[in-house]
């Protein structure tokens, strides 16, 4: 029946309703900070909101609580008295609560470290606004402690949608809920961890932000699960730590609004090399997180030098990308068998220091480490915190045992997208539940039945599991549906491209000043150039030497193909960068054809790594690793003759048009 005109009633979940009353709740609350507040950036805002979640905190665990010299915290926060009182005692209730050691941060070598400087006041300076929010957030505070949702992070979930400046460093903590949600369920799948012995802590994020990832797995673990022991649990079981301090605050207020004692969440100057997180080694048995990334943005040695004592290519390195570093660290925090939920760039994930380590290939492989799963997310998916890099949900497990099959996901939706500076939802929805459902599915089945080297679980979105053994690549691309199915097609009677191309040692002198260069933009998809731009074209840095004969490829975006051979007509040209210079074994115009042909153009188009999808890349290797038809010999030789005919008259037609052009411009002197 149509979903319009169906007349049976929609049943709403109590947690899901509340949750979106708290969401158009805290809409208002944000246009009103915004409006009237005198607080502009996002982190600030948070950090008012915070402030005022403690008292209310405190209220809900000591009704009788009474500030010096004020009276009873329940008369202070009332919304009426506020708005005839005024804010003098609500900011000394704040100094006062703030100091309590109550609500310290726990240190792993003992010892408390405050929740905030002593020092640090409450700055919202308006009476309605206090009294707005408490009006806000006073019924959603026991709510909060039953592990239903995360308040700080969907109140930056609200205000990230609106008119806020985004500056402040958001991206070291900035998750979305469905990211850190769908990761936790998926790396509890199989780990005990409510039997786990002792009193230390068992799961952690040494870059924790505002906890989202500590609240996730709590919620997680709190579905269905009897009481007392989820509470015995949780008021031990939780680690955290973070270079910022007003991210730490508001990750011990997360965690307090969840009943969770003393959290332990404490500030770092590095989670790499601090020694605070040493008596962690070796004993957590998951870790979520999403570190800060950047190539060469960190240059600790001693951060360096722990890193390369697992990955000895960074070794000579002076700068590094400060994700490599987090994701060693975290590895030597596990135990045996612990696990890893990781974000990760995937010019990380799939870069050649990553791959050869995890899927081995190379000189040296993570020989405790094995890859359970990747699943690839949108730019979407961080675009509010200022990047639209791809990113991919990386998770692996400590153990000596490769394992024999990993899952690999795509997800093409997250539930918003970006417009303008605001977030719209987004209308196909959210992938991650399912591919999450997916993923528990697979990692839960040791040895899963395949029909051949991939086993598709769901093709929108994708998701599938891949023999380790034929994997080459974690970039979920490689098992797109379209492509396995090509390879598959052409197995019998097909051949490696490699076979009939293979790359040109890279020549970066400069041929004739005078020599056509063409760039990416010059090509269109049929392989015709503008050669009569090309002509005039020069660019301020040099590119590659192409020959006559040789066959060049933009090996940048390859869901555009743009490649041609270079006549003997024209002579040697200049290339852009991006360009793979490829040297055919027999007709180059044989090897175009081929690779126009949709078997083939099916393998190439979602290969690539890169920041976003305009700016992905292929290697040569990648390009030449595809598989071609064989063609008889005859009709290919015949076609390529047909292409070389044909591109030879776009050329000299394009060169004929312009002359006429350039000649009917100019003033008549005869």
């Amino acid at each position: 029946m149509d979903a319009a005109i169906s007349s049976t009633p929609t049943i709403v979940d109590p947690a899901a309703r509340e949750a979106s009353l708290l969401h158009k709740r805290l809409d208002d609350l944000h246009d009103m900070l915004y409006r009237r507040g005198g607080i502009t950036p996002v982190n600030a805002a948070i950090e008012e909101l915070a402030k005022l979640l403690l008292l209310e905190v405190k209220l809900r665990d000591d009704p009788l609580y009474e500030v010096a010299g004020c009276g009873p915290l329940s008369r202070i926060l009332d919304p009426e008295q506020i708005d005839k009182t005024g804010l003098a005692c609500v900011k000394k209730a704040f100094r006062e609560i703030s100091s309590l050691e109550e609500y310290g941060g726990r240190l792993p070598g003992g010892g408390t470290q405050p929740i905030w400087p002593t020092d640090e006041p409450l700055r919202i300076g308006r009476e309605d606004i206090v009294s707005e929010a408490m009006r806000i957030l006073r019924p959603h505070i026991r709510s909060s402690r039953r592990g239903h949702y995360d308040v700080i992070g969907t109140a930056f979930d609200v205000f990230l949608r609106g008119r806020y400046d985004h500056s402040g460093g958001l991206g070291t903590h900035l998750t979305p809920h469905t990211v850190a949600s769908n990761l936790a369920r998926i790396c509890l799948t199989d780990l005990e961890l409510l039997s786990v012995p002792g009193n230390a802590p068992v799961i952690g994020d040494p870059c924790c932000g505002t906890g989202r990832f500590l609240v996730a797995a709590l919620q997680e673990l709190a579905a269905g699960t009897e009481t007392a022991a989820y509470q015995r649990f949780a008021q031990r079981a939780l680690f955290g730590a973070d270079q910022s301090p007003s991210a730490i605050a508001k990750s011990r207020i997360n965690l307090l609004l969840m009943g969770i004692q003393h959290p332990n969440v404490f500030t770092v100057d590095d989670s790499i090399t601090n020694n605070q997180l040493d008596p962690l080694r070796g004993r957590l048995s998951l870790i979520l997180t999403n570190p800060p990334f950047g190539d060469g943005k960190y240059d600790s040695p001693a951060g360096i030098e722990l890193a390369a004592t697992r990955l000895p290519a960074l070794l000579p390195r002076t700068r590094i990308d400060p994700a490599l570093a987090f994701l060693i660290r975290c590895l030597e925090l596990l135990k045996d068998g612990g696990r890893l939920g990781i974000i990760l760039p995937d010019g990380l994930v799939d870069g050649p220091i990553l791959r050869s380590a995890l899927l081995g290939g190379g000189s040296v492989r993570l020989r405790d480490c094995s890859v359970e799963a990747n699943i690839s997310l949108p730019t979407a998916t961080f675009a509010l915190a200022g990047t639209v890099a791809r990113t991919s949900a990386l998770v692996l497990r400590k153990q000596s045992k490769l394992r024999g099959h990993v899952f690999l996901a795509r997800a093409d939706h997250v539930g918003h997208l970006k417009q303008g500076s605001l977030s719209v939802p987004d209308p196909q929805g959210d992938d991650l539940p399912s591919i999450a459902t997916a993923a528990v599915g697979a990692l839960s089945d040791p040895s899963p039945r395949q029909n051949g080297e991939v086993s598709f679980i769901t093709h929108a979105p994708l998701a599938a599991v891949v023999r380790t053994d034929k994997l080459p690549s974690l970039d979920p691309a490689r098992v797109d549906p379209a492509a396995v199915q090509a390879r598959r097609d052409l197995r019998r009677g097909g051949m490696l491209l490699s076979e009939i191309l293979k790359p040109a040692a890279k020549r970066q002198s400069e041929p004739e000043a005078d020599a056509p260069f063409v760039s990416v933009l010059h090509i269109d998809d049929l392989g015709a150039v503008a050669w009569h731009e090309a002509e005039i074209y020069r660019p301020l840095t040099p590119g590659l030497v192409a020959n006559p004969g040789e066959l060049i490829f933009s090996l940048l975006n390859p869901r555009k193909l743009r490649a041609t051979v270079i006549p003997n007509a024209v002579g040697p040209v200049s290339c852009s960068s991006e360009f793979g210079i490829f040297l055919p074994d027999g007709d180059p115009y044989e090897a175009l054809v081929l690779l126009h042909h949709p078997l083939v153009r099916a393998q190439v188009e979602p290969l690539g790594r890169g920041t976003s999808s305009s700016r992905r890349r292929i290697t040569p290797q990648d390009l030449l690793s595809v598989l071609v038809p064989s063609l008889p010999q005859a009709s290919l030789a015949a076609y390529a003759e047909r292409l070389r005919g044909a591109l030879e008259n776009l050329r000299t037609a394009s060169i004929s048009a312009a002359s006429v052009y350039d000649v009917a411009s100019k003033p008549d002197l005869t």
